[in-house]
């Protein structure tokens, strides 16, 4: 019984330290968790971003995505990613994925859906961090800091 508590506390622990939480609003397609997670922690760690930091990933479908695009970007369509920047201590901002865009996007690109839910988060994430893909040097940029966090 001691060993499953301290098993349970230790992932207990992991999870508080997580600098995202990750939050389904689609229950469609399945998330790869754990994936996500390291790879937000790279990013911190890579970026310097204080592990205070939180940042929420909400997981939604194509339909929710498509409603925040119009009203706040006023593109009235789907899009795979949006970040939204917040003012408030210990929160970075949130970050929305559309896992149906995922799913159609890693096909097109022929690679794993995990893969390009990977590169969708630190895609999210740069934004948050003030990088951008307007001009053509910024957007070399943002592919660069993609490349150096996914593993695709």
């Amino acid at each position: 019984m001691g060993r499953v508590r301290a098993r349970q506390s230790r992932k207990a622990r992991r999870r508080r330290q997580s600098p995202v939480v990750l939050i389904r609003a689609c229950r469609r397609l399945t998330v790869p968790a754990r994936k996500l997670v390291s790879t937000a922690r790279r990013v911190y760690a890579g970026e310097g971003v204080q592990s205070s930091q939180r940042t929420h990933v909400i997981l939604c479908s194509d339909r929710t995505i498509h409603r925040l695009n119009a009203a706040f970007r006023h593109v009235d369509r789907a899009t795979d990613v949006l970040s939204f920047n917040y003012d408030e201590p210990g929160l970075l901002g949130e970050v929305y994925i559309s896992l149906e865009r995922a799913a159609v996007q890693a096909r097109r690109y022929g690679h794993a859906y995990a893969d390009e839910m990977q590169r969708l988060l630190v895609h999210g994430l740069m934004h948050l961090l003030g990088h951008d893909h307007e001009r053509p040097g910024e957007r070399r940029r943002m592919e660069a800091a993609e490349s150096k966090y996914c593993r695709v």
